[in-house]
């Protein structure tokens, strides 16, 4: 009888190893081949000009086919969407994409941006948004390949733990007198003047507004290290639906959405399994609740305490599910007026804006106007060029990842710079696979600012990233190396 030799190599992690291995290899083959078919697609159709009306509806399936594959492939190699970057993409599609995948269902009865774009430009437009995420997601398959290795055993533990509630503790301290005088004044002025008088309160008070900043990455950091600690548990998960509803009366549905989300992930990641059928619930939720704050959050005075004036919105919803996935969709139109501004009526910024985010890390040391404000922001470019009259009043439409990167660098200098960032994004939420609380925390604390690059620019996300996430975290590190110095030597 044959005998048959056992290898202690081929053990079941090693063998489980090499088939995930094998299988994001396969996924990173196909995702280059089908980015190359679009690549293909769109020289041809160039090439032999067919009529933009007739490109309209392809150009919808593609997105919608886009972003399908994206999370499929990420959610058959991680198996979750409940994860930083899965959550990103998904608002990258939402705010990118959204009015694509109505249309191709036939369920957006104004029409893509309501028609009011050419169908020349809005075809350039998914064609770019559907290549720019293609590109991006390929980073981010790259760096799921060469994810950092995991220490678990050394970045976890009671002192791991008990640093990154110290570091939740003061973040706590420094944002709570900030954040209360800035909700007391942001109520008063929102029910004498409604929400668009936000913008100019948080124009005249740039200090409060940047302390009251840390209360999210406080409550973060605090759920990271309360593992064994109820209380603490608890404190958090009502002061952040006491902030939540706050922000929705304001109507600040993003700030509501961006926290909880994160908070929710690092309660996961940290304590124990958020139930998907709490997920599934809340996010029907939000299809009412989203609608029903954007028909009230521009009404003054003391009716937006009216329980019948609620009601009367809530009753006049009209699908509210489509309707607020066409009204996040909307910021295509970012996209589309700067593929017909860039490079016509304004140059290339070959990386400028990128250089000013990251300055605007640096506080302001001695200038009468920071580098970065004077420069100025891209979204007030946008709107500022596009409607003078909503710029003056306050208004704005934000602005896209996509934009800035088209912006920057061009029809192929755009996607493949959003590549790299896919890598570098994928690469630092995937180092928080482990068990390390304070990576929980910094992962966590940079997606709560990162939502909004999905229809914002790198300006406002920067200084998120280093002042509410890096900083935190190095916080963090200094306290548990301090704190096992002194075991050790004693």
């Amino acid at each position: 009888m044959r005998s048959i030799a056992f290898d202690p190599a081929l053990t079941l992690p090693s063998l489980a190893l090499s088939a995930e291995y094998s299988r994001s290899q396969a996924i990173l083959l196909i995702h280059i081949m089908f980015t190359g078919v679009v690549v293909w697609a769109g020289v041809l159709t160039s090439v032999l000009q067919f009529s933009p009306e007739r490109l309209v509806y392809p150009a919808c399936l593609l997105v919608t086919a886009s972003f399908a594959w994206i999370l499929w492939s990420w959610y058959t190699l991680r198996r979750t969407l409940f994860e930083p970057y899965s959550l990103f993409m998904i608002a990258v599609g939402l705010f990118n994409g959204g009015q694509a995948l109505l249309e191709l269902f036939g369920i957006n009865p104004g029409g893509i941006l309501l028609g009011r774009v050419a169908d020349d430009i809005l075809t350039r437009a998914l064609f770019l948004v559907a290549l720019s995420v293609l590109c991006l997601h390929a980073g981010a398959l790259v760096a799921l390949r060469r994810r950092p290795s995991r220490k678990s055993a050394e970045e976890s533990g009671p002192h791991r733990e008990r640093a990154a509630r110290l570091v939740g503790w003061l973040l706590f301290a420094i944002a709570l007198v900030p954040t209360v005088d800035l909700l007391k004044m942001s109520f008063d002025l929102v029910l004498d003047y409604g929400y668009l008088s936000l913008y100019s309160q948080h124009a005249s008070t740039p200090l409060s507004w940047a302390l009251s900043a840390f209360l999210v990455p406080a409550v973060i950091f605090l759920l990271a290290g309360s593992k064994k600690n109820r209380g603490t548990q608890f404190f958090c998960l009502a002061l952040l639906a006491l902030y939540g509803a706050v922000s929705l009366f304001l109507g600040a549905r993003g700030a509501a959405t961006m926290s909880c989300l994160a908070c929710a992930w690092v309660f996961e990641s940290s304590i124990r399994r958020v139930p998907r059928s709490l997920i599934c619930f809340f996010t029907v939720a939000a299809l009412f609740v989203f609608p029903l704050v954007r028909e009230t959050r521009n009404t003054s005075g003391r009716d937006r305490l009216s329980w019948e004036s609620q009601w009367e919105n809530l009753s006049h919803l009209e699908n509210p599910a489509a309707s607020t996935i066409a009204e996040m969709g909307s910021s295509l139109v970012t996209v589309t007026h700067t593929l017909a501004l860039v490079p016509d009526t304004r140059p290339y910024d070959w990386g400028a804006s990128y250089v000013y985010a990251v300055a605007a890390v640096i506080p302001n040391l001695g200038w009468e106007v920071h580098p970065s404000v004077a420069h100025g922001l891209l979204s007030d470019w946008l709107i500022s060029t596009v409607d003078p009259v909503v710029f003056n009043s306050g208004g704005g439409l934000g602005f896209s990842c996509i934009a800035e990167a088209y912006l920057n660098f061009g029809w192929i200098g755009g996607p493949l710079w959003l590549g790299f960032l896919g890598f570098w994004m994928a690469w630092l939420f995937l180092a928080a696979d482990g068990a390390d609380p304070a990576k929980h925390a910094l992962a966590a604390s940079f997606l709560s600012f990162l939502f909004v690059f999905a229809r914002g620019e790198s300006a406002i996300v920067a200084r998120g990233l280093i002042w509410y996430a890096v900083v935190p975290y190095l916080l963090v590190t200094a306290l548990t190396i301090s704190r096992r110095a002194r075991k050790a030597h004693s």
